[in-house]
């Protein structure tokens, strides 16, 4: 009888999560597959118009990725040895902006579709956590590109000087760099993993803490995978945002032993009461 209760409250909107009478109550699953088939459609349209715009520009967006190259070695122009070489390169830059661009409203969309369903503290948490995400991975890739590209260029397209002449193939130039900032955004988002850890309980401040040493060699480690040069200037120049990353990632584990938000903090007085 408990159990159907508790059934009933949900399906009224009462349950004991406190979220109160929402959207669900009343809509059928097809309504629901209608109003996830707009939000799909929305974003699905915003990520065409945002890409249609970047092809637009896709020819300046390559002078400006090229830059570094050119200002490591003014003689650096880049070659296809393919018919569609400089065509896969141009169609995925465009793609790859047109995306990024889009994103905002994709997240958006997402957002708003599972709104309703959410408790009142889960849309606390949760459009935070969404937009920090979202600056992390943005400010990973601008760190790769304006901070670490550079001297990775320097090394590498003048290490052979004197001896050899770089011939690089735009696709090969743009993989390398998309790459590169890509996996470098993803690991700006480590604060938040840990953070995440920290609340399901799997992690704590001070065994992260006692861990400072294995976080140092880590760190030199994913540098030495997601850069493209071997040189220790670069492999640096990445290594040392990640161990501020790593206290970051402690500071905020810490936040959340502190608020009681963790899932040990949570089940706490339940093991109390036996």
């Amino acid at each position: 009888m408990a159990s159907q209760t508790l059934l009933e409250d949900q399906v009224d909107g009462d349950g004991p999560d406190g979220g109160g009478p929402d959207v669900v109550e009343g809509m059928t699953l097809f309504e629901h597959l209608d109003e996830a088939r707009k939000r799909l459609t929305m974003a699905a349209l915003t990520i065409v118009l945002t890409t249609v715009l970047a092809l637009i520009f896709t020819k300046d967006i390559i002078a400006f990725l090229i830059e570094p190259a050119r200002n490591a070695d003014p003689d650096f122009e880049p070659i296809f040895t393919e018919v569609l070489g400089f065509v896969g390169a141009y169609f995925k830059v465009g793609l790859l902006v047109g995306i990024a661009a889009g994103m905002p409203m994709v997240l958006y969309q997402v957002f708003a579709f599972i709104n309703p369903g959410l408790t009142r503290q889960e849309r606390k948490w949760i459009l935070p956590l969404v937009l920090l995400a979202s600056l992390s991975f943005v400010g990973g890739g601008a760190f790769a590109f304006f901070i670490a590209w550079p001297p990775a260029m320097e090394f590498l397209l003048n290490f052979g000087d004197g001896v050899a002449e770089p011939n690089i193939r735009i696709n090969n130039y743009i993989d390398v760099l998309t790459r590169f900032i890509f996996w470098t955004g993803v690991v700006f988002e480590m604060p938040l993993v840990l953070m995440g850890f920290g609340f399901l309980g799997l992690l704590t401040a001070q065994r992260l803490i006692q861990s400072w040493r294995w976080a140092i060699i880590g760190a030199f480690i994913i540098a030495a995978f997601i850069t493209p040069s071997i040189d220790p200037v670069t492999q640096a120049a990445v290594a040392i945002p990640l161990m501020v990353l790593y206290v970051l990632g402690i500071a905020l584990v810490k936040l959340v032993e502190k608020r009681g938000l963790g899932a040990a903090d949570v089940t706490a007085p339940e093991l109390d009461d036996e």
